[in-house]
């Protein structure tokens, strides 16, 4: 009869197999990740416990779901190997043409909205033209239109914001469901499992991937590089607008100076998630992960009564952090 301990081969295998399960789930990008965010929501409560109360908590999320949808859409331009810079500008300029299209064209507001996301159609459409057509590096073509865009937003207000804005709009950016989840909460949490499905359980969304990590092999292997280019820009740029209409309805305004720096907390947020500026590797839980951290963070410093001057600055050494370790992360492989 075999000794109690003595392990037989299956045990030795479990073991081995389970240990380096173990370990692999502690290397994970979503589990340090979440640590972090544990380890800031504790420092908070500790500093002061308002920090966790539930209307805090609401702040923070209702936030961190508004940084979300820029972030899920600006992550495919990521995973593709590109870039969107228009982010921020896209941003206020949705909010400047819903507000337009309410206010002062007085058109019904699902009419705007569909208006708005058409506008931002196109404008994706351009930006993934070209750089499919033209072989222009997604960096330079949306820098392009985070002016045009910026300008336009002035030009449209004569740099003054169209208020106004009914309440029926303004519930998308401040109404709350059950007295506890924020609309825009719910809003990203939608299109996060819409656009989860698409990346992980669909030819399209592993097509992408290819095209970021082998663009010419994917070119190779049949895939339409050029239409999954141009749908992830469509996709960033759309979910931009849809954060400045949010933003449009919770200021109650449409205003000229929305959306700036957008496009430094949402690209950290992907970066921070474990997104590869190479493209073709990280994950969408581990941009909403980040886009967590990255609101908690802001909230926190408020809470601090750290001077907003210093946030950028904070904000900007999270992504230097990322950007180093995504890069020491792609040496070792």
């Amino acid at each position: 009869m075999r000794s109690s301990a003595t392990k037989s081969p299956n045990d030795a295998r479990y073991s081995r197999g389970f240990a380096t399960s173990l370990t692999a789930l502690l290397r994970a990008n979503e589990l340090v990740l979440f640590l972090v965010l544990a380890a800031l929501l504790a420092i908070g409560f500790v500093i002061n416990p308002r920090f966790l109360s539930l209307d805090n908590l609401k702040v923070t999320t209702r936030d961190s779901a508004i940084l979300g949808i820029a972030a899920i859409g600006v992550s495919f331009t990521i995973l593709t190997g590109g870039i969107d810079l228009s982010i921020g500008s896209m941003v206020g300029l949705g909010g400047i043409l819903v507000a337009l299209f309410i206010q002062n064209w007085g058109l019904p507001i699902w009419l705007s909205m569909i208006l708005t996301l058409g506008i931002a159609l196109i404008i994706g459409l351009i930006h993934g033209l070209f750089v499919t057509k033209l072989h222009m590096h997604g960096f330079l073509i949306t820098l392009v239109t985070l002016g045009v865009a910026r300008g336009f937003c002035l030009v449209i207000t004569n740099a003054f914001p169209i208020t106004g804005l009914p309440p029926e709009f303004n519930a998308i950016g401040q109404g709350v469901v059950f007295g506890i989840f924020p609309i825009p909460v719910l809003i990203c949490a939608g299109i996060a499992l819409i656009m989860y499905y698409l990346l992980r359980f669909s030819y399209v969304g592993r097509q992408i991937y290819a095209v970021g990590g082998n663009l010419e092999a994917a070119r190779l292997s049949g895939i339409n590089v050029d239409t999954r280019i141009m749908l992830c820009y469509i996709i960033s740029s759309m979910c931009a607008v849809l954060v400045g209409m949010i933003q449009a309805a919770r200021l109650t305004m449409g205003h000229p100076g929305t959306g700036e720096g957008y496009e430094l907390l949402a690209i950290t947020a992907c970066i921070l998630g474990g997104l590869s500026l190479m493209g073709g590797q990280g994950s969408l839980i581990g941009v909403i992960i980040g886009t967590l951290l990255i609101g908690t963070l802001q909230n926190e410093m408020i809470i601090l009564n750290i001077n907003p001057y210093w946030h950028k600055i904070v904000i900007s050494f999270v992504l230097l952090v990322a950007i180093s370790v995504d890069y020491l992360r792609r040496r070792r492989r």
